[in-house]
């Protein structure tokens, strides 16, 4: 009977830790599911307010875009009106040509109408370009963003005869076309706000390889930044310019679009004076992978 009875108690005392078990089992579980739940919750609202952000900035970067072509209007007027005045005359004198029989003179003037036209439609399609959305991925030309920005900014380089250093290779960059374009246009705006008052304005495009990366050095001659304003530079709003000439979101933007693509803006102030900007971006395609593949 004491062994029965020891068997009984051991039982019952097995039954009730397996039902212990059991509960405590079922209470962690429980909790588990609701830390799921939570953690759920909590991965749905990172995630739309990344998109949220993504969106903000997205809108920042077609503000600033629109408020630069803002800015180009008059020259772009300007830009613009010389062809048209041009073909205004020459129309007309090649219709007296024609009546004269001077059938040559005529055809000169319709070649010089015709690339006075294609001049029109490269100053509209750099600014259509460049005023388009942009997206997350795809890959950029540093040689046509360089060109795009330069046919962009044209007027005010002629304007101010800027010697310009070309001193980089063609790369194909981890960062969709026109984003890489809006970068260089405000920084090479910028450097031309800074030489404004230099009789000899220069600018430096260097680039050089670093790792999977390129490194693109935009250092002009201008007067500089100085120490204060060297510490809100990449400050939201923060702008050493006229009202009506700066939002203070160029380098901002230029620096988040930057970082999206997994890549670094900065600043360097030259002993020799000047400002140089340093844009440091992915390649497409590393340079040892570009060996392995060959």
């Amino acid at each position: 009977r004491k062994v029965i009875a020891t068997r009984l108690a051991a039982r019952e005392a097995l039954e009730e830790a397996n039902s212990q078990l059991e509960r405590r089992i079922a209470e962690r579980t429980a909790d588990l599911r609701a830390s799921n739940e939570r953690l759920k919750g909590q991965i749905r609202e990172r995630r739309h307010a990344e998109q949220t952000l993504r969106h903000a900035q997205d809108e920042l970067v077609q503000a600033g875009k629109l408020a630069a072509i803002g800015q180009m209007s008059t020259s772009i007027a300007h830009e613009l009106n010389q062809p048209l005045a041009a073909l205004r005359t020459l129309s007309g004198n090649t219709v007296r040509f024609l009546e004269r029989g001077a059938l040559e003179t005529a055809s000169t003037n319709l070649r010089t109408m015709n690339d006075l036209i294609d001049r029109m439609g490269r100053i509209t399609a750099s600014l259509r370009s460049f005023a388009r959305r942009g997206d997350d991925g795809g890959q950029a030309s540093l040689a046509k963003a360089v060109e795009a920005t330069l046919q962009v900014l044209a007027n005010r380089i002629s304007a101010c005869h800027l010697q310009l250093h070309h001193l980089f290779d063609d790369q194909q960059l981890a960062i969709d076309q026109t984003r890489l374009e809006q970068i260089l246009v405000n920084l090479i705006g910028n450097a031309l706000d800074a030489m404004a008052s230099q009789p000899l304005p220069e600018l430096w495009l260097e680039g050089e390889l670093q790792g999977d990366k390129y490194r693109l050095r935009v250092r002009d001659n201008g007067h500089g930044i100085d120490a204060e304003a060297r510490k809100h530079l990449f400050e939201p709003f923060f702008t050493t310019k006229p009202g009506e000439h700066g939002l203070g979101l160029g380098l901002t933007l230029s620096a988040s679009l930057a970082a999206a693509a997994k890549g670094s803006l900065n600043v360097e102030h030259p002993a020799t004076g000047g400002t140089a900007f340093v844009l440091v971006l992915p390649l497409v395609c590393a340079p040892n992978e570009s060996a392995e593949l060959s």
